[in-house]
């Protein structure tokens, strides 16, 4: 609902492509240089009270965005500064939010968790751009701020129940923080398939992610469907995606191989070309209903080879490497997709982007690094122990 009313908002106010990307690229550009500090806090800290102070924080900022639209002062610069603010504390919880999952869920059901996970964020997909948009229509933009405040610390207060396991490590044995980083890149570049999946998950990030950004354009300048088509844009992203989640989690329980996660790239590459093109409602809402299942397909595959690949104590590091490169580079993506887009046009950039996308993909089974891998490849266990308790050795 936020990210649906924010576009929506920022559009309004500027009527330029190039600072909606630019909105985009500040909530992004935390990532880029914190990603890999946040991956050592998760590593040190307690994760779950780490995520519940994030959930908090976070609902604070939306409501005071929701404020601001409902007293009819918001300004462009405020909603950048909120997005900002949003993508600091963001950052700092993604790495905590994708290591508990290997110690709460069994690794032989860890490929059906990381998918139902994704199910279960592609429900609200679904729903909250859809009344987003309805909500706009009648005249009510603040509502998407709000809806998303009230959610997040619902979710909050949910998350500080949940018995997570500490992950905290004993302080007498703690390294300096820039060891620590050290030993989540050496641990990276001794791999080839953890530098193979997260070099790849630079790519989408750069050229394909910033089709998010533009749905905006698409819905009120190109498909002519105003903010209620936004809402029907964005559930079509959230649909494919649930169908997507729940056939991966039912077909491949513990996570799909090298193969998978290539074929997903490819096929985020040919939907958004589609979209990008596409003149007809019903052509782009199918187009990215594949786009969304695919970026299930690959998301979930490469998350569960992680998740398989590395042990507990250092999961925290590695996955922020990987939200670096996956979610770190997108700001770059979004400003230079937003620069260009103002000069010569949305569709062309999102053509350009998935083109290239699609070389990268067809290049990297080139190797067969990935291709050789299946659901576990060389792993490192992390067995649930009988009281709940994670091994982290």
């Amino acid at each position: 609902m936020q990210a649906t009313a924010q576009g929506w908002l920022v559009l309004q106010l500027t009527n330029s492509p190039a600072l909606l990307g630019l909105v985009g690229a500040v909530a992004g550009v935390p990532t880029l240089f914190l990603a890999a500090v946040a991956g050592v806090l998760a590593d040190r800290m307690d994760r779950r009270r780490l995520l519940v102070w994030g959930y908090w924080l976070l609902a604070a900022l939306s409501a005071t965005l929701a404020l601001l639209t409902s007293l009819g002062v918001v300004a462009f610069w405020e909603i950048a500064v909120i997005a900002l603010l949003g993508g600091v504390i963001l950052t700092i919880q993604m790495p905590a939010s994708q290591a508990i999952i290997s110690s709460i869920v069994d690794r032989q059901l860890l490929g059906s968790a990381i998918a139902l996970n994704s199910a279960q964020y592609n429900v609200a997909r679904i729903i909250g751009p859809s009344v987003a948009g309805l909500a706009i229509a009648a005249g009510s933009l603040a509502a998407g701020f709000w809806g998303n405040a009230l959610a997040l610390v619902f979710v909050g207060i949910l998350v500080g129940r949940l018995p997570i396991p500490s992950s905290r490590l004993d302080g007498r044995v703690q390294a300096a923080l820039w060891g620590d980083l050290q030993d989540g890149v050496r641990h990276v570049a001794s791999d080839p398939v953890l530098r193979a999946l997260i070099g790849l998950a630079g790519v989408p990030a750069l050229l394909v992610l910033p089709y998010l950004t533009f749905l905006p354009v698409y819905a009120r300048d190109i498909l002519d469907i105003g903010a209620p088509g936004l809402g029907l844009l964005t559930g079509s992203i959230g649909v494919g995606a649930l169908a997507g989640a729940l056939l991966v989690a039912s077909r491949r329980p513990s996570g799909g191989g090298g193969p998978l996660a290539l074929g997903g790239l490819a096929m985020i590459a040919a939907a958004l070309l589609v979209f990008a093109v596409s003149r007809l409602v019903p052509v782009s809402m199918v187009a990215l209903a594949v786009l969304g299942a695919s970026q299930v397909a690959y998301y979930s595959t490469t998350n569960t080879l992680l998740q398989t690949r590395v042990p507990a104590r250092m999961r925290g590091r590695v996955h922020s490497l990987y939200v670096l490169t996956s979610i770190g580079l997108l700001p770059i993506g979004n400003l230079v997709a937003g620069a260009v887009a103002e000069r010569i046009g949305v569709p062309f950039v999102l053509a350009v982007g998935a083109s290239v996308t699609l070389a990268a993909a067809l290049a990297a089974a080139v190797p067969g690094t990935l291709r050789r891998i299946g659901s576990a490849g060389p792993v490192v266990p992390a067995p649930l122990a009988a009281s709940g308790a994670v091994d982290e050795g």
